[in-house]
């Protein structure tokens, strides 16, 4: 098993995961998987993760893992090979949205934050729930 990038393939695969989490999938398209990272479980697809990109940051996004694999270390593996990605992407600072995930993050050195204090692109993005834990570089 190794992380790799997403293809347009993956993407009913990618929906189907985000689906079992409760996380949207409304603006998942092929087109936005250009920096999502897969993880295959012999041929299921057993997690995902991506980054929508602005500029020098990037919103950290779609952290999922299939239920089979939790408790492995597949989520810390797939948030470094995110935040690699980021730095290979010239990426700053990096933001997460999450209501469920804050200690989680907070362990991993993301701080908290208010949304309003989020950089002008982030904020506009659509995203329902808050801006919270970023993490500069």
């Amino acid at each position: 098993m190794h992380i790799h990038p997403a293809r347009s393939t993956d993407e009913p695969a990618i929906k189907r995961l985000l689906r079992s989490v409760d996380l949207p999938t409304e603006d998942i398209t092929a087109k936005s998987l250009e920096h999502f990272l897969v993880l295959h479980d012999a041929e299921a697809l057993a997690g995902v993760i991506g980054l929508d990109l602005e500029s020098d940051i990037a919103l950290l996004r779609s952290l999922a893992v299939a239920e089979s694999m939790r408790g492995r270390g597949v989520g810390n593996d797939m948030v470094q090979a995110a935040e690699a990605l980021a730095v290979e992407c010239a990426v700053r600072e990096i933001y997460v949205l999450t209501t469920t995930a804050d200690k989680y993050f907070a362990a991993r050195g993301y701080k908290t934050l208010k949304r309003s204090a989020a950089p002008a692109a982030l904020r506009r993005m659509p995203r329902s729930k808050p801006f919270a834990l970023p993490l500069p570089y």
